[in-house]
């Protein structure tokens, strides 16, 4: 004999399906430099993960960072650059204070060599 449950067992069921959350999960990929600070976070790994990226892995060791990844609901991107990319020193005083005048030494226009774009017009 087989036993079927009542319809109103199956149409709960139902419902309660119908009412959980879906589960999105995502993998993160982080790198944190010596100091523990974050210097990377993102979904695509910053190196090859595969046996063709021992050295880029090795270089990060030797750097002092940290390459780590897990699952998440959300990742948001974080990419620091340094060097001739990004500033390295940053003083208190320019960052409480961004509308500073720059300093005498720096030109007050453009050079004519620059290209300028032209004024777009009202209509």
């Amino acid at each position: 004999m087989i036993l079927r449950p009542p319809m109103t067992v199956l149409a709960a069921a139902l419902v309660l399906l119908a009412a959980a959350p879906a589960a999105h999960a995502v993998t993160c990929y982080v790198v944190m430099d010596r100091n523990d600070n974050v210097i990377y976070r993102d979904v695509v790994p910053p190196v090859d993960l595969s046996d063709a990226g021992i050295r880029e892995r090795e270089a990060l060791r030797m750097r002092g960072e940290y390459f780590l990844f897990h699952e998440a609901d959300t990742c948001p991107r974080v990419e620091f650059f340094t060097g001739a990319a990004g500033s390295v020193g940053l003083r208190l005083d320019q960052t409480l204070s961004p509308t500073t005048a720059p300093p005498a030494s720096a030109p007050a226009v453009p050079p004519a060599s620059a290209p300028v774009a032209p004024a777009r017009s009202r209509r």
